[in-house]
């Protein structure tokens, strides 16, 4: 019997070991990233904790958060917030958009290291839409990612097109580059800064003071 309870013992504290060490390793914390295009740059901060994502909006004049999605991927809901005039409203996701053509997607062999991750080479090309997209992905904790693009639905390549990646749903791209066919790049996206930190829930929430939108 003492034999039995100990096995059953040291089995249960293995499997909690196990447990909290999955858990510990889905990250938590800040990243921030900028989008360049041909016309502008925008910068972006996902603060990520657990089911929970707040992405924020800077403006490129001024500087400063110009607009919030606060979003639970448990529960699969949605809200924006508008700073200004401190209102916030429902979101609904949009219809995810259809691509043309067929997405083929190809393991590189560049590897870099990118605000301190190792990142693996991923192309995705579609000669129909004219389009590839390199992706360097970081690996083994960005849980929420895959997640999030899927509620979002985002219109944008760079999001459908890492959609078309097989297996990679714990990664995060730390450096997209879209170009067209000649090789012409349009669309970059970096990220510039990611900190591993516990976030307060709060950070999560409706702010104090912020009403309803009314239409």
């Amino acid at each position: 019997m003492k034999k039995s309870a100990l096995k059953i013992a040291t089995f249960v504290v293995a499997m909690l070991t196990i447990s909290l060490g999955s858990f510990a390793q889905s990250f938590e914390g800040v990243i921030e990233f900028k989008k360049t295009t041909s016309i502008d740059t925008n910068n972006y901060v996902y603060y990520v904790k657990g089911g929970l994502v707040r992405i924020d909006e800077i403006g490129a004049k001024s500087h400063k958060v110009e607009g919030t999605f606060l979003i639970n991927l448990d529960n699969k809901t949605m809200k924006s917030l508008n700073h200004d005039r401190k209102l916030y409203m429902d979101q609904a996701a949009p219809a995810p958009r259809a691509i043309k053509g067929t997405c083929t997607v190809k393991k590189g062999t560049t590897v870099k290291n990118l605000q301190g991750y190792k990142c693996s080479e991923y192309v995705v090309s579609n000669t129909e839409e004219g389009t590839v997209i390199t992706y360097y992905l970081a690996d083994g904790k960005f849980t929420f990612f895959d997640k999030l693009l899927n509620q979002l639905n985002r219109k944008e390549k760079s999001s459908i097109y890492f959609l078309q990646i097989k297996d990679v749903k714990n990664t995060f791209p730390m450096l997209s580059e879209q170009t067209d066919m000649t090789g012409k790049k349009t669309e970059v996206l970096e990220v510039t800064k990611i900190t591993n930190k516990a976030l307060d829930n709060s950070m999560f929430e409706i702010p104090k003071g912020y009403k309803p939108f009314e239409k």
